[in-house]
């Protein structure tokens, strides 16, 4: 067998799909190990239990993490991350002029107003407040923005009075 030959029967039984074929199979398995991903919220298992002093960012209880939270509901369903009765710690971003702000005076499904757009502003993320022994840590000497607090505007009074 010549040279030629030799080269043109290797390529034969070399196929050019053997190493796609190679690619293929692993993605596959790679999707078996992937797959449970993709489940909903109810289709999923609970995650491992969170430490022991750990509060759900949704309805401020231990013992879940907030993806497996009883309290869930779907995307869209509330205004605001936190739909429980209490006040707590909000963070807001203005749509249109990226303004970043935090307030101590978060509550459900309502918003701030943003000092420069004067647009009301949900926050994107809510969380328990911090209270050491029993103390609020938000600073008391700074004066709430009651004109820019939605929940202030709706009760007509200081949203702190609602304890």
């Amino acid at each position: 067998m010549g040279l030629q030959a030799l080269s043109s029967s290797l390529y034969k039984s070399a196929s050019p799909y053997g190493s796609l074929n190679n690619i293929v199979d692993g993605l596959s398995s790679l999707t078996e190990h992937f797959s449970d991903l993709s489940l909903s919220s109810e289709a999923r298992k609970p995650s491992k239990r969170p430490p022991p002093n750990y509060l759900c960012h949704l309805c401020f209880n231990k013992g879940h993490y907030i993806k497996d939270c009883p309290q869930a509901r779907p995307k869209g369903e509330g205004l605001t991350p936190y739909q429980g009765k209490k006040r707590c710690f909000g963070e807001y971003k203005c749509p249109k002029c990226k303004r970043k702000w935090m307030s101590g005076n978060s509550w459900a499904n309502m918003g701030q107003e943003c000092i420069k757009c004067h647009i009301n502003v949900y926050p994107h993320k809510q969380r328990p407040l911090e209270k050491p022994d029993g103390l609020d840590v938000s600073d008391q000497s700074k004066e709430h923005p009651q004109h820019l607090c939605e929940k202030c505007k709706v009760l007509g009074y200081y949203c702190r009075r609602v304890q």
